[in-house]
C-alpha cells in the first residue's frame, strides 16, 4: 500500500505539473507539457531506479500491461478538461452545462487514479522485502 501511494503521488504530481505547465506554455504557442503516458513512464522509472532489479522489472511489466488502458484514460480526461473550458467560454453561459462537464471531468480523473492505484496495489504485495523497504524509505517516515 505504501508503494501505491508513492507511485500515485508521483503520477499525480507529474499530472498536475504537466497541466499547469501545459496551460502556461501551451497557450503561448510554445511547449505543451500535458500529462500523457510518456510522463507517467518517467515517473515509473524514477520509482524503478530505487528498486532491486527484479522488483523494477515487475513494476515496469505491470505498467506496460496497462499502458493502452492508461493512455485511453488520459485521453478521456483531456477531452473532459476541454469540455469544461468550452462550457466556461460559452455564451450564453449555462451553469448546468458547466456542472455536467465538470462532473464528467472529475469522474474521468477518478477513473484514471483508480487505474493507477490498481496497478500499484497489484505490484506492492509482489515486491521483495528489499523492494518494499525501498519504497517505504523513499515515501514514508520510519
Amino acid at each position: 500500500m505504501l508503494g501505491a501511494a508513492l507511485v500515485v503521488s508521483l503520477a499525480l504530481n507529474l499530472f498536475f505539473g504537466g497541466v499547469i505547465a501545459g496551460h502556461r506554455l501551451g497557450q503561448r504557442g510554445q511547449l505543451d507539457l500535458q500529462l500523457n503516458p510518456a510522463r507517467l513512464q518517467l515517473g515509473i522509472e524514477r520509482v524503478a531506479r530505487a528498486l532491486p532489479d527484479a522488483d523494477a522489472a515487475l513494476l515496469r511489466s505491470q505498467f506496460d500491461t496497462g499502458r493502452a488502458d492508461l493512455a485511453q484514460r488520459f485521453q478521456s480526461l483531456q477531452e473532459a478538461r476541454r469540455a469544461v473550458g468550452q462550457a466556461l467560454r460559452s455564451e450564453p453561459f449555462d451553469a448546468a452545462v458547466l456542472t455536467a462537464a465538470y462532473e464528467a471531468m472529475q469522474a474521468r480523473s477518478q477513473e484514471m487514479q483508480a487505474a493507477i492505484h490498481g496497478v500499484v496495489k497489484a505490484v506492492l504485495p509482489q515486491l521483495s522485502p528489499a523492494g518494499r523497504a525501498a519504497v517505504a524509505d523513499r515515501r514514508w517516515l520510519k
